[in-house]
């Protein structure tokens, strides 16, 4: 098996002249640099369009792609732009406020220039995969953003024969809906070909739900447990976790399980295939919710009281175990999760983040992970690792440092100077015995003794660990890699804020120097 290491950073992330990341040159910058690194695995976040609040796992269409994402010089390229006519203010994080307007004109400007006849685009568009989110963003559109529950004259409801005239009303909208998912197809493809050239593969992620204001819920309500009135019987969530004392209400309709086995969970299978064909890797995310789920009523005020069902387990993925699936399977885990995780063997997660409790046994403790896991400093949705130690008390901190600095120790990981208070202990003994009585000197100092160590010292200390575990594949998001702190967070869960999903690096943060650092610290842990 080759153990690999990759790094998470959204498209949004990427530096870019548009405000945004894009599929354009700072994407490419940035598989250069995964290269010169010796790092196989860059993943993304979901890249779907986005609505009010910003997140990719809260979607118009879980099939379609996100128009933000268009590299707008590639349209330059194309004759469909001028350069001069691109001009967005420079930006360190996204101004969602800002950009939305100004890139949806210029995506219009462009495709008023495009010929609509071209061959390409009319045999993209007879195929018909993403007619659906066309026309219920037409549509949207058309009835003033509302929620599709709320359009006027009998639209609430799909009448197939109503939306197709309705969309043959409104065609050239319907078309630049189609446009853009186009231009998007057409420049991810030419961006992951370019990637796997080059030796890195594109890891995704899949949400498990779907929006309830989206072109699924609107055209397939029969995958969904709703009532007589196409309306949720029972929404979904969390319930209070690691994340949120309060559980988490998503409001995402929740699947009829019952009725998709019929026609052996065709729809899902399909999603999952054609998720592989635009991605190397597929992380499923909120996995758990595929074994029992958690139901809420409607009308709840928070998800505290929901219950659990049955999903479809490891009969959804039979005949496609094979596949380069991880299950994330964070949150809250039974024993019936575990027996599904066994059946369809893919990998887990483990999260280093949670393991600084001082529970020497704890399973996100680098030293404890088997090789079937993919490992993580953090996540998306987790504090930056150098902002989660600064952010700890006194207790935590001390503890979360000899966790930190004893997980190095058994796994051999070489120690800044700075914060290696163990460097003399067992001098002078046989290899294993020092390591030894390293840990037996670590455990045995008072708390006191791990007080102001620097927090960005630690982080490099959990990353080289988590590098040299037995995980088949070691993944630290960039913000980790550059060891920031709380102001490059990405999300806070179950938290609407601007500062949400708005995170970007600096162009000047990767250089040279970091990549050949990181090279040198993949290669001592035999991943490079």
């Amino acid at each position: 098996m080759t153990r690999e290491a990759g790094i998470l950073l959204a498209i949004s992330s990427l530096p870019s002249r548009e405000g945004i990341g894009t599929l354009g040159e700072g994407a490419y910058d940035f598989v250069r640099f995964l290269e010169r690194a010796g790092v196989r695995v860059w993943q993304v976040l979901p890249l779907t369009p986005t609505r009010e609040g910003n997140s990719p796992y809260s979607s118009v269409s879980v099939t379609a792609f996100n128009p933000l994402f268009i590299d707008l010089y590639d349209l330059a390229k194309r004759g469909l732009l001028q350069e001069k006519e691109i001009d967005f203010a420079p930006s360190e994080k996204v101004d969602y406020a800002a950009l939305i307007p100004e890139k949806e004109r210029l995506l219009r400007l462009a495709f008023s220039r495009f010929d609509l006849t071209d061959d390409d685009f009319c045999a993209f568009v007879k195929k018909g995969e993403y007619a659906e989110y066309a026309a219920f963003s037409t549509m949207s559109e058309a009835f003033g953003g509302k929620p599709f529950t709320e359009w006027a004259d009998g639209y609430d409801r799909c009448d197939r024969e109503r939306v197709g005239a309705f969309i043959r009303e409104h065609l050239n909208e319907y078309l630049y809906h189609l446009f853009t998912q186009y231009i998007f197809d057409l420049e991810w493809h030419t961006l992951k070909s370019y990637a796997n050239a080059h030796g890195v593969k594109i890891f995704g992620d899949m949400p498990i739900y779907v929006a309830m204001n989206s072109a699924e819920a609107y055209f397939h309500p029969e995958l969904f447990l709703f009532d007589e009135d196409r309306r949720p019987v029972k929404v979904a969530g969390v319930p209070p976790d690691y994340f949120n004392s309060e559980g988490q209400l998503w409001g995402n309709p929740l699947y009829d399980w019952e009725s998709m086995k019929k026609n052996d969970y065709s729809w899902w299978r399909a999603r999952i295939r054609r998720e592989l064909e635009r991605f190397d890797i597929l992380r499923i995310d909120h996995f758990r919710g595929l074994d029992r789920f958690y139901a809420i009523e409607v009308d709840a005020e928070d998800a505290k009281h929901g219950v659990w069902m049955a999903g479809p387990g490891a009969d959804l993925f039979e005949g496609m175990l094979d596949l380069p699936i991880v299950a994330e399977d964070l949150g809250y885990i039974d024993e019936s999760l575990h027996r599904m995780l066994d059946a369809v063997g893919f990998p887990g997660m483990k999260v280093y983040e949670f393991g600084l409790n001082g529970d020497p046994w704890c399973e996100h403790k680098p030293a404890n992970y088997i090789e079937n896991v993919v490992a993580y400093t953090g996540t998306h949705d987790n504090m930056p690792f150098r902002g989660h130690l600064d952010e700890l008390d006194e207790q935590g901190i001390t503890t979360a440092t000899r966790d930190i600095l004893v997980q190095a120790t058994v796994l051999k990981v070489a120690l800044p100077a700075a914060i290696d208070v163990a460097k003399k202990a067992g001098k002078g003994e046989a290899p294993e015995k020092r390591i030894q009585s390293k840990v037996d000197y670590l455990e045995s100092l008072p708390l006191s003794a791990f007080m102001g160590k620097p927090t960005d010292l630690l982080t490099e200390a959990a990353i080289r660990s988590l590098l040299a575990s037995k995980a088949r594949l070691a993944m630290i998001p960039m913000q980790d890699i550059l060891a920031l702190g709380a102001d490059a967070r990405m999300n806070t869960p179950a938290l609407v804020s601007e500062e949400n999903w708005a995170w970007r690096v600096s162009p000047s943060s990767l250089t040279d120097d970091l990549a050949d650092a990181l090279k040198r610290d993949l290669k001592k842990a035999k991943r490079a």
